[in-house]
Protein backbone atom coordinates (compact mmCIF):
# COMPACT_ATOMS: atom_id res chain seq x y z
CA UNK A 1 0.00 0.00 0.00
CA UNK A 2 0.88 3.60 -0.67
CA UNK A 3 2.16 5.78 2.02
CA UNK A 4 0.28 8.75 0.73
CA UNK A 5 -2.54 6.71 0.61
CA UNK A 6 -2.12 5.49 4.61
CA UNK A 7 -4.30 7.16 7.36
CA UNK A 8 -3.66 4.73 10.41
CA UNK A 9 -0.85 2.50 12.16
CA UNK A 10 -1.36 0.14 14.07
CA UNK A 11 0.86 0.81 17.50
CA UNK A 12 3.23 -2.22 17.01
CA UNK A 13 4.10 -0.89 13.46
CA UNK A 14 3.90 2.87 15.15
CA UNK A 15 6.69 1.75 17.77
CA UNK A 16 8.36 -0.29 14.52
CA UNK A 17 8.21 3.25 12.30
CA UNK A 18 10.06 5.20 15.39
CA UNK A 19 12.73 3.02 15.77
CA UNK A 20 14.72 3.76 12.27
CA UNK A 21 16.23 6.34 13.82
CA UNK A 22 14.59 8.99 12.29
CA UNK A 23 12.95 12.32 13.65
CA UNK A 24 9.37 12.09 13.80
CA UNK A 25 6.23 14.52 14.52
CA UNK A 26 4.92 12.73 17.62
CA UNK A 27 1.70 13.13 19.50
CA UNK A 28 0.62 11.99 22.78
CA UNK A 29 -1.96 11.58 25.61
CA UNK A 30 -0.78 13.12 28.49
CA UNK A 31 -1.86 10.85 31.25
CA UNK A 32 -1.87 12.65 34.46
CA UNK A 33 -3.59 15.96 33.11
CA UNK A 34 -5.35 14.80 30.02
CA UNK A 35 -3.51 17.45 27.99
CA UNK A 36 -2.23 16.38 24.22
CA UNK A 37 1.69 17.08 24.02
CA UNK A 38 3.63 17.39 20.48
CA UNK A 39 6.87 16.42 19.97
CA UNK A 40 8.45 17.38 16.67
CA UNK A 41 11.58 15.97 15.43
CA UNK A 42 11.92 13.76 18.12
CA UNK A 43 14.55 10.25 18.36
CA UNK A 44 14.12 7.18 19.97
CA UNK A 45 16.09 6.40 21.72
CA UNK A 46 14.57 3.07 23.46
CA UNK A 47 11.98 1.16 25.61
CA UNK A 48 11.08 -1.22 28.10
CA UNK A 49 8.85 -4.05 26.80
CA UNK A 50 7.51 -4.28 30.76
CA UNK A 51 6.67 -1.33 31.92
CA UNK A 52 5.27 -0.12 28.38
CA UNK A 53 6.83 3.03 27.68
CA UNK A 54 9.42 4.50 25.06
CA UNK A 55 12.13 7.02 25.56
CA UNK A 56 12.74 10.01 23.42
CA UNK A 57 15.34 13.03 22.84
CA UNK A 58 13.94 15.92 21.30
CA UNK A 59 16.64 17.70 19.08
CA UNK A 60 15.84 21.53 20.02
CA UNK A 61 16.75 21.28 24.03
CA UNK A 62 18.62 17.70 24.29
CA UNK A 63 15.74 16.87 26.53
CA UNK A 64 15.20 13.05 26.91
CA UNK A 65 11.02 12.23 27.48
CA UNK A 66 9.81 9.09 28.54
CA UNK A 67 5.87 8.16 27.98
CA UNK A 68 3.59 5.07 27.74
CA UNK A 69 3.44 3.17 24.54
CA UNK A 70 -0.36 3.64 24.86
CA UNK A 71 -0.21 7.18 25.21
CA UNK A 72 0.92 7.81 21.55
CA UNK A 73 -1.58 8.21 19.47
CA UNK A 74 -0.31 9.98 16.12
CA UNK A 75 2.93 9.72 14.43
CA UNK A 76 4.05 11.89 11.53
CA UNK A 77 0.25 12.69 10.81
CA UNK A 78 -0.90 8.78 10.86
CA UNK A 79 -3.18 7.81 13.54
CA UNK A 80 -2.44 5.23 16.13
CA UNK A 81 -5.00 2.50 16.76
CA UNK A 82 -4.56 -0.66 19.17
Amino acid sequence: MKASKLKALHITDAVRLLKDGQPHKLRVWKLSTGELITYNDARFLGGYVVRGTIRIRLPQSALVREFKTVALFEIDDLKVYM
